[in-house]
């Protein structure tokens, strides 16, 4: 998977380094995903409402696992929708925007066992199960908020596939 990094479009009144200094590394980030706790997932309510709602998942390969959902509202929001999704965490001074799909899938058994795992080390669960909804990314915001400086030097904009959406 093709993975570019930029500058995200924010108004210059917001002091944002325009150059590459300070950006974030996308091994960073993943790693910041996949330690996060919670996923705050935002999906559309079949009358264009927002629906958000914190839950437990994994990091893995380059998409979020979330086990479950069955007949909840994130769930069905999903499967009556167009799949569009956000992904958001807050997690140790980072904070992480993924824009994508999501779509319900059977994963094959060694990558249950990669998810499985992941869960595990966060969580005192491990899924048994093979259906996961996956969010692939198309677009990542992320920056460091632990200090002023951090703000201004680190936000950075990961598109996926070749993708340029904000620009």
């Amino acid at each position: 998977m093709l993975v570019t990094r930029c500058r995200p479009r924010i108004p210059e009144s917001y002091g944002i380094a325009r150059d590459d200094d300070g950006m974030l590394d996308w091994a960073e980030v993943t790693s910041t995903l996949a330690s996060s706790p919670v996923f705050w997932v935002s999906t559309v309510t079949p009358i264009g409402g927002p629906h958000l709602i914190p839950i437990w998942g994994a990091w893995v390969r380059e998409a979020a696992y979330i086990e479950g959902g069955d007949d909840t509202r994130w769930a069905r929001n999903l499967a009556e929708g167009d799949g569009r999704v956000h992904l958001g965490i807050d997690h140790d001074g980072t904070q992480v925007m993924v824009r994508g799909t999501a779509a319900l899938v059977d994963v094959p058994v060694d990558l249950q066992r990669v998810v499985a795992d992941a869960y595990e080390r966060k969580y005192p669960y491990r899924p048994a199960g093979t259906r996961f909804t996956r969010i692939s990314p198309s677009r990542v915001l992320a920056w460091r908020t632990d200090t002023v400086e951090a703000f201004g030097a680190t936000p950075t904009q990961f598109n996926f596939g070749g993708s340029d959406e904000s620009r």
